[in-house]
Protein backbone atom coordinates (compact mmCIF):
# COMPACT_ATOMS: atom_id res chain seq x y z
CA UNK A 1 0.00 0.00 0.00
CA UNK A 2 1.05 3.30 -0.85
CA UNK A 3 1.67 5.85 2.05
CA UNK A 4 0.09 8.74 0.60
CA UNK A 5 0.31 10.56 3.84
CA UNK A 6 4.36 10.20 4.02
CA UNK A 7 4.63 11.55 0.51
CA UNK A 8 1.84 14.81 1.92
CA UNK A 9 4.61 15.76 4.78
CA UNK A 10 7.56 15.43 2.18
CA UNK A 11 5.99 17.63 -0.29
CA UNK A 12 4.92 20.35 2.47
CA UNK A 13 7.82 20.12 3.84
CA UNK A 14 10.22 20.75 0.63
CA UNK A 15 7.33 23.68 -0.24
CA UNK A 16 8.16 25.25 3.13
CA UNK A 17 12.02 24.85 2.56
CA UNK A 18 11.19 26.65 -0.54
CA UNK A 19 9.65 29.26 1.27
CA UNK A 20 12.13 30.62 3.90
CA UNK A 21 14.93 29.86 1.38
CA UNK A 22 13.36 32.05 -1.16
CA UNK A 23 12.87 34.78 1.68
CA UNK A 24 15.87 34.72 2.76
CA UNK A 25 17.70 34.48 -0.76
CA UNK A 26 15.43 37.91 -1.36
CA UNK A 27 15.53 39.81 1.73
CA UNK A 28 18.57 37.95 3.97
CA UNK A 29 20.22 38.96 6.52
CA UNK A 30 17.47 38.40 8.13
CA UNK A 31 15.65 36.74 11.82
CA UNK A 32 12.86 33.63 11.95
CA UNK A 33 11.37 36.31 13.77
CA UNK A 34 10.64 38.62 10.67
CA UNK A 35 10.32 35.47 8.13
CA UNK A 36 7.38 34.51 10.73
CA UNK A 37 5.85 37.92 10.16
CA UNK A 38 6.06 37.65 6.58
CA UNK A 39 4.97 34.30 5.85
CA UNK A 40 2.52 31.77 7.11
CA UNK A 41 4.75 29.33 9.06
CA UNK A 42 4.47 28.71 12.48
CA UNK A 43 7.32 29.73 14.32
CA UNK A 44 8.31 26.45 15.30
CA UNK A 45 8.38 24.97 11.68
CA UNK A 46 10.53 27.93 11.08
CA UNK A 47 12.82 27.14 14.21
CA UNK A 48 12.96 23.22 12.81
CA UNK A 49 13.84 24.15 8.77
CA UNK A 50 16.36 26.72 9.87
CA UNK A 51 18.40 24.37 11.64
CA UNK A 52 18.16 21.45 9.12
CA UNK A 53 19.12 24.19 6.37
CA UNK A 54 21.98 25.74 8.63
CA UNK A 55 23.61 21.62 8.66
CA UNK A 56 22.74 21.58 4.98
CA UNK A 57 25.17 24.60 4.61
CA UNK A 58 22.42 26.02 2.41
CA UNK A 59 22.13 28.97 4.91
CA UNK A 60 24.41 30.33 7.79
CA UNK A 61 24.34 32.92 10.89
CA UNK A 62 25.77 36.22 9.62
CA UNK A 63 25.56 38.16 13.10
CA UNK A 64 23.09 39.89 15.07
CA UNK A 65 20.57 42.15 14.75
CA UNK A 66 19.75 45.18 17.27
CA UNK A 67 17.64 43.83 20.07
CA UNK A 68 14.70 44.85 21.15
CA UNK A 69 14.92 43.69 24.94
CA UNK A 70 16.79 40.32 25.49
CA UNK A 71 18.84 38.22 23.43
CA UNK A 72 19.78 39.72 20.29
CA UNK A 73 18.09 37.67 17.33
CA UNK A 74 20.35 36.04 15.03
CA UNK A 75 20.66 37.42 11.26
CA UNK A 76 20.11 34.50 8.53
CA UNK A 77 21.77 34.58 5.18
CA UNK A 78 22.24 32.69 1.92
CA UNK A 79 25.21 30.54 1.82
CA UNK A 80 26.67 31.46 -1.52
CA UNK A 81 29.22 28.60 -1.67
CA UNK A 82 26.95 25.74 -0.65
CA UNK A 83 26.61 24.57 -4.12
CA UNK A 84 27.51 25.56 -7.43
CA UNK A 85 25.83 24.64 -11.28
CA UNK A 86 26.44 25.24 -14.69
CA UNK A 87 24.94 27.55 -16.91
CA UNK A 88 24.73 27.45 -20.69
CA UNK A 89 23.28 30.18 -22.91
CA UNK A 90 22.69 29.18 -26.63
CA UNK A 91 22.22 32.17 -29.09
CA UNK A 92 22.35 32.25 -32.47
CA UNK A 93 26.26 32.71 -32.70
CA UNK A 94 27.34 32.48 -29.06
CA UNK A 95 27.66 30.03 -26.20
CA UNK A 96 27.98 32.16 -23.17
CA UNK A 97 28.73 29.78 -20.03
CA UNK A 98 29.41 30.78 -16.57
CA UNK A 99 29.87 28.43 -13.33
CA UNK A 100 26.94 30.15 -10.93
CA UNK A 101 26.49 29.98 -7.06
CA UNK A 102 24.14 29.25 -4.72
CA UNK A 103 23.15 33.46 -4.63
CA UNK A 104 22.98 33.04 -8.27
CA UNK A 105 25.86 35.41 -9.09
CA UNK A 106 28.23 34.15 -11.65
CA UNK A 107 32.01 33.10 -10.39
CA UNK A 108 33.90 32.60 -13.59
CA UNK A 109 32.17 33.17 -16.93
CA UNK A 110 33.26 33.41 -20.47
CA UNK A 111 32.07 33.61 -24.28
CA UNK A 112 32.57 32.05 -27.21
CA UNK A 113 31.85 32.66 -31.09
CA UNK A 114 30.15 29.67 -33.02
CA UNK A 115 28.76 29.31 -36.32
CA UNK A 116 25.47 28.68 -36.11
CA UNK A 117 24.77 26.64 -39.98
CA UNK A 118 28.05 24.17 -39.19
CA UNK A 119 27.02 21.06 -38.78
CA UNK A 120 25.80 19.19 -35.72
CA UNK A 121 29.65 17.78 -34.61
CA UNK A 122 31.00 20.37 -34.64
CA UNK A 123 28.34 22.69 -32.64
CA UNK A 124 28.39 20.10 -29.94
CA UNK A 125 32.18 19.80 -29.65
CA UNK A 126 31.87 23.36 -29.28
CA UNK A 127 29.35 23.44 -26.34
CA UNK A 128 31.24 20.71 -24.39
CA UNK A 129 34.96 22.63 -25.02
CA UNK A 130 32.76 25.51 -23.08
CA UNK A 131 31.52 23.67 -20.54
CA UNK A 132 34.65 21.65 -19.91
CA UNK A 133 36.43 25.17 -19.88
CA UNK A 134 34.52 26.73 -17.50
CA UNK A 135 34.85 24.19 -15.21
CA UNK A 136 38.81 24.19 -15.24
CA UNK A 137 38.84 27.73 -15.12
CA UNK A 138 36.65 27.92 -11.35
CA UNK A 139 39.21 25.33 -9.99
CA UNK A 140 36.02 23.64 -7.98
CA UNK A 141 35.65 19.72 -7.43
CA UNK A 142 32.92 18.41 -9.19
CA UNK A 143 31.31 17.45 -6.04
CA UNK A 144 30.75 20.81 -5.05
CA UNK A 145 28.39 20.83 -8.59
CA UNK A 146 24.70 19.70 -8.35
CA UNK A 147 23.97 20.08 -12.29
CA UNK A 148 24.20 21.73 -15.37
CA UNK A 149 21.67 24.28 -16.77
CA UNK A 150 20.90 24.96 -21.02
CA UNK A 151 19.35 27.49 -22.37
CA UNK A 152 18.63 26.93 -25.91
CA UNK A 153 16.42 28.74 -28.67
CA UNK A 154 13.33 26.06 -29.11
CA UNK A 155 11.41 24.96 -30.37
CA UNK A 156 12.69 22.05 -28.09
CA UNK A 157 11.96 18.93 -25.57
CA UNK A 158 12.73 20.09 -21.90
CA UNK A 159 11.20 16.45 -20.70
CA UNK A 160 13.19 14.21 -23.15
CA UNK A 161 16.51 17.12 -22.90
CA UNK A 162 15.70 16.90 -26.79
CA UNK A 163 16.41 20.14 -29.01
CA UNK A 164 13.67 20.23 -31.78
CA UNK A 165 14.19 22.43 -35.05
CA UNK A 166 15.62 25.65 -33.67
CA UNK A 167 15.58 27.91 -36.88
CA UNK A 168 18.39 30.07 -36.36
CA UNK A 169 20.71 27.14 -35.27
CA UNK A 170 19.47 24.45 -37.54
CA UNK A 171 22.42 22.10 -36.83
CA UNK A 172 20.83 21.71 -33.35
CA UNK A 173 17.70 19.75 -34.82
CA UNK A 174 16.84 16.41 -33.13
CA UNK A 175 19.97 16.88 -30.81
CA UNK A 176 19.61 14.89 -27.71
CA UNK A 177 22.03 17.87 -25.97
CA UNK A 178 20.50 17.03 -22.47
CA UNK A 179 22.10 13.38 -22.67
CA UNK A 180 25.00 14.05 -24.50
CA UNK A 181 25.94 16.67 -21.47
CA UNK A 182 24.97 14.31 -18.90
CA UNK A 183 26.79 11.32 -19.96
CA UNK A 184 30.06 13.59 -20.73
CA UNK A 185 30.38 15.36 -17.40
CA UNK A 186 28.15 12.58 -15.27
CA UNK A 187 26.16 16.08 -13.77
CA UNK A 188 22.50 15.95 -13.89
CA UNK A 189 21.33 18.10 -17.03
CA UNK A 190 18.36 20.05 -17.70
CA UNK A 191 17.48 21.72 -21.08
CA UNK A 192 14.91 24.71 -21.11
CA UNK A 193 14.13 27.23 -23.66
CA UNK A 194 15.86 30.38 -23.52
CA UNK A 195 13.44 32.82 -22.38
CA UNK A 196 11.63 30.80 -20.15
CA UNK A 197 15.60 30.32 -18.04
CA UNK A 198 15.77 34.59 -18.81
CA UNK A 199 12.34 34.40 -16.98
CA UNK A 200 13.21 31.95 -13.83
CA UNK A 201 16.83 34.32 -13.27
CA UNK A 202 14.50 37.34 -13.32
CA UNK A 203 12.16 35.71 -10.89
CA UNK A 204 14.70 34.66 -8.79
CA UNK A 205 17.21 37.48 -8.90
CA UNK A 206 15.98 40.52 -11.07
CA UNK A 207 12.82 42.73 -11.76
CA UNK A 208 10.66 39.83 -10.58
CA UNK A 209 11.29 39.24 -7.09
CA UNK A 210 8.64 38.39 -4.56
CA UNK A 211 6.11 37.68 -7.92
CA UNK A 212 3.82 34.81 -8.24
CA UNK A 213 3.27 35.29 -11.86
CA UNK A 214 5.25 37.02 -14.87
CA UNK A 215 5.80 36.91 -18.17
CA UNK A 216 9.36 37.72 -19.67
CA UNK A 217 10.42 38.81 -23.32
CA UNK A 218 13.17 38.40 -25.10
CA UNK A 219 13.45 41.52 -28.10
CA UNK A 220 16.49 40.33 -29.11
CA UNK A 221 18.16 39.10 -32.51
CA UNK A 222 14.98 36.83 -32.44
CA UNK A 223 11.95 37.21 -30.05
CA UNK A 224 10.57 35.28 -27.63
CA UNK A 225 8.96 35.57 -24.24
CA UNK A 226 9.02 32.73 -20.67
CA UNK A 227 6.16 32.49 -18.79
CA UNK A 228 6.10 32.19 -14.87
CA UNK A 229 2.96 30.82 -13.10
CA UNK A 230 2.90 30.31 -9.65
CA UNK A 231 6.44 30.52 -9.05
CA UNK A 232 7.06 27.66 -11.99
CA UNK A 233 8.04 28.16 -15.76
CA UNK A 234 4.92 27.15 -17.30
CA UNK A 235 5.27 24.96 -20.58
CA UNK A 236 2.01 24.65 -22.24
CA UNK A 237 0.95 21.12 -23.20
CA UNK A 238 3.11 19.88 -23.79
CA UNK A 239 5.99 22.07 -23.70
CA UNK A 240 5.51 25.08 -26.37
CA UNK A 241 4.00 27.99 -24.18
CA UNK A 242 5.35 31.45 -24.94
CA UNK A 243 6.02 31.64 -28.81
CA UNK A 244 5.14 35.50 -28.79
CA UNK A 245 7.65 36.00 -31.26
CA UNK A 246 5.70 33.70 -34.06
CA UNK A 247 2.40 35.81 -33.20
CA UNK A 248 0.87 37.22 -36.18
CA UNK A 249 1.04 40.44 -36.17
CA UNK A 250 1.07 41.88 -39.74
CA UNK A 251 -1.21 40.11 -41.78
CA UNK A 252 0.72 41.08 -45.56
CA UNK A 253 3.68 40.39 -43.46
CA UNK A 254 7.07 39.12 -44.74
CA UNK A 255 7.70 35.14 -44.30
CA UNK A 256 9.44 34.44 -41.11
CA UNK A 257 11.87 31.60 -40.21
CA UNK A 258 9.29 29.39 -38.38
CA UNK A 259 7.33 29.20 -42.12
CA UNK A 260 4.63 31.32 -41.42
CA UNK A 261 3.80 35.01 -42.52
CA UNK A 262 3.87 38.48 -40.20
CA UNK A 263 5.12 37.25 -37.19
CA UNK A 264 6.45 39.57 -34.73
CA UNK A 265 9.75 38.14 -35.22
CA UNK A 266 9.72 38.42 -38.96
CA UNK A 267 8.54 42.20 -38.28
CA UNK A 268 10.32 43.18 -35.19
CA UNK A 269 13.38 41.68 -34.33
CA UNK A 270 16.95 42.28 -34.99
CA UNK A 271 17.16 40.31 -37.91
CA UNK A 272 13.99 42.26 -39.27
CA UNK A 273 15.51 45.69 -38.54
CA UNK A 274 18.70 44.44 -40.37
CA UNK A 275 16.69 42.99 -43.25
CA UNK A 276 14.58 46.59 -43.01
CA UNK A 277 17.36 48.35 -43.10
CA UNK A 278 19.24 46.86 -46.04
CA UNK A 279 15.79 47.13 -47.63
CA UNK A 280 15.37 51.11 -47.25
CA UNK A 281 19.19 51.58 -48.38
CA UNK A 282 18.70 50.32 -51.78
CA UNK A 283 15.30 52.42 -51.98
CA UNK A 284 17.45 55.10 -51.64
CA UNK A 285 16.11 56.19 -47.94
CA UNK A 286 19.58 58.86 -46.54
CA UNK A 287 21.63 57.25 -43.75
CA UNK A 288 24.63 57.13 -42.15
CA UNK A 289 24.71 53.49 -42.59
CA UNK A 290 24.66 53.78 -46.67
CA UNK A 291 28.22 53.85 -47.06
CA UNK A 292 29.33 50.90 -44.85
CA UNK A 293 26.49 49.21 -46.55
CA UNK A 294 27.30 49.76 -50.17
CA UNK A 295 31.07 48.76 -48.81
CA UNK A 296 29.93 45.12 -47.54
CA UNK A 297 26.50 44.67 -46.65
CA UNK A 298 27.23 42.25 -43.63
CA UNK A 299 28.74 45.59 -42.08
CA UNK A 300 24.99 46.49 -41.51
CA UNK A 301 24.32 44.64 -38.35
CA UNK A 302 22.13 45.62 -35.13
CA UNK A 303 25.04 46.86 -33.38
CA UNK A 304 25.97 49.22 -35.88
CA UNK A 305 21.87 49.80 -36.33
CA UNK A 306 21.57 50.51 -32.56
CA UNK A 307 24.98 52.95 -32.80
CA UNK A 308 23.28 55.04 -35.45
CA UNK A 309 20.04 55.41 -33.70
CA UNK A 310 22.12 56.92 -30.45
CA UNK A 311 23.59 59.47 -32.94
CA UNK A 312 20.12 60.42 -34.04
CA UNK A 313 20.61 58.50 -38.10
CA UNK A 314 16.98 58.95 -39.57
CA UNK A 315 16.74 55.86 -41.00
CA UNK A 316 18.30 53.79 -38.39
CA UNK A 317 15.38 55.61 -35.25
CA UNK A 318 12.91 55.08 -37.50
CA UNK A 319 13.17 50.98 -37.98
CA UNK A 320 13.84 50.99 -33.76
CA UNK A 321 10.46 53.10 -33.56
CA UNK A 322 8.58 51.26 -35.69
CA UNK A 323 10.00 47.55 -34.44
CA UNK A 324 9.00 48.87 -30.53
CA UNK A 325 5.24 49.87 -32.02
CA UNK A 326 4.84 45.79 -33.01
CA UNK A 327 5.81 45.27 -29.70
CA UNK A 328 4.48 47.15 -27.87
CA UNK A 329 1.39 46.30 -29.68
CA UNK A 330 1.71 42.70 -29.23
CA UNK A 331 2.09 43.16 -25.18
CA UNK A 332 -1.14 45.28 -24.57
CA UNK A 333 -2.83 41.98 -26.57
CA UNK A 334 -1.17 39.99 -23.86
CA UNK A 335 -1.92 42.26 -21.30
CA UNK A 336 -5.55 42.35 -21.84
CA UNK A 337 -5.32 38.30 -22.46
CA UNK A 338 -3.59 37.30 -19.36
CA UNK A 339 -3.05 40.74 -17.21
CA UNK A 340 -0.09 39.41 -15.62
CA UNK A 341 1.60 40.93 -12.20
CA UNK A 342 4.56 41.89 -14.66
CA UNK A 343 6.15 41.86 -17.85
CA UNK A 344 9.75 42.32 -17.70
CA UNK A 345 11.36 42.93 -21.11
CA UNK A 346 14.98 42.16 -22.19
CA UNK A 347 17.35 41.57 -25.01
CA UNK A 348 19.54 43.38 -26.47
CA UNK A 349 17.01 45.86 -28.17
CA UNK A 350 15.92 46.73 -24.39
CA UNK A 351 19.31 46.46 -22.97
CA UNK A 352 21.24 48.66 -25.27
CA UNK A 353 18.40 51.28 -25.88
CA UNK A 354 16.87 52.54 -23.31
CA UNK A 355 14.19 54.58 -25.55
CA UNK A 356 13.44 51.51 -27.39
CA UNK A 357 11.82 50.55 -23.64
CA UNK A 358 9.71 53.87 -23.05
CA UNK A 359 8.27 53.28 -26.69
CA UNK A 360 7.37 49.91 -26.23
CA UNK A 361 5.77 50.84 -22.35
CA UNK A 362 3.94 53.51 -23.41
CA UNK A 363 2.05 51.77 -26.37
CA UNK A 364 1.13 48.61 -24.68
CA UNK A 365 0.08 50.80 -21.80
CA UNK A 366 -2.35 52.93 -24.18
CA UNK A 367 -3.40 50.21 -25.99
CA UNK A 368 -4.94 47.46 -23.40
CA UNK A 369 -8.07 48.18 -20.90
CA UNK A 370 -6.54 50.79 -18.12
CA UNK A 371 -8.46 48.48 -15.75
CA UNK A 372 -6.37 45.42 -16.04
CA UNK A 373 -2.67 47.16 -15.90
CA UNK A 374 -0.76 49.56 -13.33
CA UNK A 375 2.18 51.58 -14.61
CA UNK A 376 5.20 49.46 -13.02
CA UNK A 377 3.21 46.19 -15.08
CA UNK A 378 6.00 46.87 -17.38
CA UNK A 379 9.90 46.67 -16.21
CA UNK A 380 13.30 46.52 -17.78
CA UNK A 381 15.27 43.59 -17.19
CA UNK A 382 17.66 43.85 -13.74
CA UNK A 383 20.04 40.78 -15.04
CA UNK A 384 20.32 42.29 -19.21
CA UNK A 385 22.79 40.22 -21.38
CA UNK A 386 23.69 37.76 -18.33
CA UNK A 387 19.40 36.91 -17.65
CA UNK A 388 19.81 33.75 -19.66
CA UNK A 389 23.16 32.20 -18.32
CA UNK A 390 22.38 32.89 -14.64
CA UNK A 391 18.93 31.70 -15.74
CA UNK A 392 20.21 28.51 -17.16
CA UNK A 393 22.06 27.84 -13.93
CA UNK A 394 19.14 28.34 -11.98
CA UNK A 395 17.69 25.45 -13.63
CA UNK A 396 20.21 23.08 -11.41
CA UNK A 397 19.84 25.06 -8.56
CA UNK A 398 16.03 24.40 -8.59
CA UNK A 399 16.12 21.07 -9.22
CA UNK A 400 18.45 20.84 -6.51
CA UNK A 401 16.45 22.06 -3.68
CA UNK A 402 13.20 20.26 -4.86
CA UNK A 403 14.40 17.06 -4.34
CA UNK A 404 15.81 17.99 -1.27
Amino acid sequence: MIDNKGKNIRHVKNINRHVILQFIRDNGPITKVEIAAQTSLSFTAINNLVDELIREHLISETGYDISSGGRKPILLDINPDAVYTVGVHLSASTIKSAVINFRGLPVVQEEAKFDSTADRDTIVSRIIQSVESILSKSKLPRERFVGIGVASPGPLDPNKGLILSPPNIPGLASVPLRDILQDRFGMTTLIEKDANVMALSELWYGAGRGLNNMIYVDADIGIGSGIIFNRKIYQGFPYGAGEIGHGTIDLDGPRCNCGNYGCLEAVASGMAIIRRAGEEIRRGVGSELAAKYFEREDAVDIGAIIEAAQRQDPLAVNLLNESARYVGIALANVINMITPESIVIGGLLVNECPDYFKQIKGIALSRCFATFHKDSMLQPSELKHQAGVIGAGTLGIEQYLSNG
